[in-house]
């Protein structure tokens, strides 16, 4: 029996063995297989799967690949590899849908799948109709069972990074000095990916848990939790690196420190992104979800780029670029996504790449000493990280509309200093020096705030007013 729960927004996931395994993974995968065969009206599509570092990924594929084949249509196998580097087998290899099976940045016990056809991934409704194409028809086989081959597509990916980024190299060489970089893979897929092309490209690279290993033994592979970091901070310091790079379990997020130790987030990546698009298009655009800092925004257009407010999501954020005709997005959680010289999906190796390229087009154009230089010339503002409240999930977006309603009421009424209500994705209270957030997660049963403002104070009265609000909702 699969569980209808584990079909999420962005993704299908669950607990291994309770109500995500290979039997689950293998009902999921044939009905897809229909599906690709239905909207490609190919008669034996090809399908490429890679999978993570998981314990229970190699068992999870095999059910997956039975999937496949019974369905009539062909495996092309990748091995284990970064979610980024299975979305790029839709753009290089004949392949006409792909499947990751990853389960991210969750815990150990924790695995699932991401797909698509042709190069879109599946969400929200796309996800749900997997299931509900298995409660209608079931299992089913075809006439002809598929072929089964293995084309591994790291090499691919590292080779091709190398190539397109080879022009750095060059720059790096002239330099006269070593560019230091401290690596955190988490133990996931990164490990023997991103320390190959960053060496490739003539970068001293420290190397700290890139060791692929399922259990996650050093910590877990979630760059957004700043604790999650403290080895790598504590690296940087020790090699006196220029700047460390997180990934996560899949590598599809990223983290940055920089040479102080400081963490640069989300949102202030794609600042540092952004100023280099402004070198090479007179107004790029720049998506960023609803978390990011009003700095960002302030700061896109003070430099002349347009910015774009969106709501949370991966997939949510990458279907408005392909709106939009935006050449960069990204979020708080550290997706990237690069429509400018790249494919649009959210590859944290890639972004680090970038990331690289930046700063040492800085130090060879405007002669900065060090990555803290690139935001130097940002306002100081106080925020805080995410701050979630179990909530159930059939109560949590009712609760976040009602609260919607009731301050705009507030705002209409001139009460606690409400300027503004931005409420593409739950509710962004804007004051009069800084704002409040209040939005449902789409993948758990929580609720989420973050604050920020120029006032560290005046943050916390913020937050106040929230809470306060959401307590006596919530207590209704």
């Amino acid at each position: 029996m699969v569980d209808s729960n584990i079909f999420r927004q962005y993704d299908i996931r669950g607990v291994v063995p309770d109500t995500f395994n290979k039997d689950v993974a293998q009902q999921i995968a044939n009905a897809f297989a229909f599906q690709v065969k239905s909207e490609t009206g190919n008669r034996v599509p090809a399908i490429a799967v890679g999978r993570d570092v998981r314990l229970s990924s190699k068992d999870i594929f095999n059910g997956v690949a039975d999937g496949i084949k019974d369905a009539g249509c062909d495996v092309v196998e990748l091995g284990v590899c970064p979610t980024p580097a299975t979305y790029f087998s839709s753009f290089f290899m004949e392949v006409d849908a792909f499947i990751m099976i990853t389960g991210s940045h969750n815990p150990p016990e924790y695995n699932g799948i991401k797909l698509g056809i042709g190069h879109s991934t599946y969400h929200s409704e796309k996800i749900t109709s997997l299931y509900d194409d298995i409660t209608r028809y079931g299992y089913i086989n075809a006439d002809m069972r598929g072929q089964h081959r293995v084309d591994t597509i790291n090499k691919h990916y590292i080779d091709w990074n190398i190539e397109h980024f080879s022009p750095l190299k060059d720059k790096i060489s002239s330099l006269n000095r070593n560019i230091n970089v401290v690596i955190d893979a988490g133990n996931g897929v990164a490990s023997h990916v991103a320390p190959e092309i960053f060496e490739a490209l003539g970068v001293k690279v420290t190397k700290l848990y890139c060791e692929p290993d399922g259990n996650f033994p050093n910590h877990h592979p979630d760059p957004t939790v700043e604790d999650n970091l403290e080895d790598l901070k504590d690296k940087i310091k020790e090699n006196g690196a220029d700047f460390g790079v997180a990934y996560d379990g899949d590598a599809d997020r990223i983290g940055i420190i920089d040479e102080k130790q400081d963490v640069i987030w989300g949102d202030l990546l794609l600042l540092i992104y952004a100023k280099e698009l402004k070198k090479k298009y007179e107004k790029p655009k720049i998506i960023a979800d609803v978390k990011a800092s009003k700095v960002l925004f302030d700061s896109l257009e003070k430099i002349g780029a347009e910015s774009i407010m969106w709501k949370t999501g991966h997939s949510l954020i990458k279907n408005k670029l392909l709106e939009t005709g935006a050449e960069l997005a990204g979020e708080m959680s550290g997706h990237i996504f690069f429509k400018d010289d790249y494919y649009g999906y959210d590859d944290a190796i890639y972004a680090s790449l970038r990331f690289l390229q930046a700063y040492v087009n800085n130090l060879c154009e405007e002669n900065i000493g060090k990555v803290s230089d690139m935001l130097g010339d940002i306002p100081k503002v106080y925020n805080t990280p995410e701050i979630r409240f179990d909530c159930p999930d059939d109560k949590k977006f009712e609760i976040v509309n009602k609260l919607a309603e009731k301050f705009k009421k507030y705002l209409k009424e001139g009460k606690l200093g409400i300027k503004e209500i931005i409420d593409i994705d739950g509710i962004r209270v804007v004051f009069e020096n800084g704002w409040g957030l209040l939005r449902a997660s789409n993948t758990q049963p929580v609720l989420v705030m973050r604050f920020e403002a120029t006032d560290k104070a005046e943050m916390e009265q913020y937050r106040k007013i929230i809470e306060k609000e959401l307590k006596e909702m919530m207590d209704l």
